[in-house]
């Protein structure tokens, strides 16, 4: 299983043109194989974290080369996104928080 995290930022007035490009893009993510979780938020005007988990290298690489993820890249580009800092984490077991 592998883990994505992490934040962007971008000028402040960008913020819900960046969320509604993201929404859209994490909606067509969910659909694909491989896919458990795709969401971001917003931290505050500027600043975006992202949240993804993938049950496969193959299906993180495979994401990565979907057409929806090129079309989003312009976007994000165009609106000035810049500061990503994003983690990848590959996990080897997984269990309840509490119990």
């Amino acid at each position: 299983m592998i883990v994505i995290a992490g934040t962007g930022a971008l000028p402040p007035e960008n913020t819900d043109a960046f969320m509604a490009a993201a929404n859209e893009m994490a909606a067509a993510s969910r659909a694909e194989d491989g896919n458990i979780e795709y969401c971001f938020s917003v931290e505050a005007p500027g600043k975006i974290r992202f949240f993804e988990i993938w049950e496969s290298e193959e299906a993180l690489g495979a994401h990565f080369t979907a057409p929806h993820i090129a079309a989003f890249g312009s976007t994000i580009s165009e609106l000035g996104l810049a500061g990503m800092d994003g983690k990848k984490y590959q996990v080897s077991s997984v269990s309840p928080l509490f119990g």
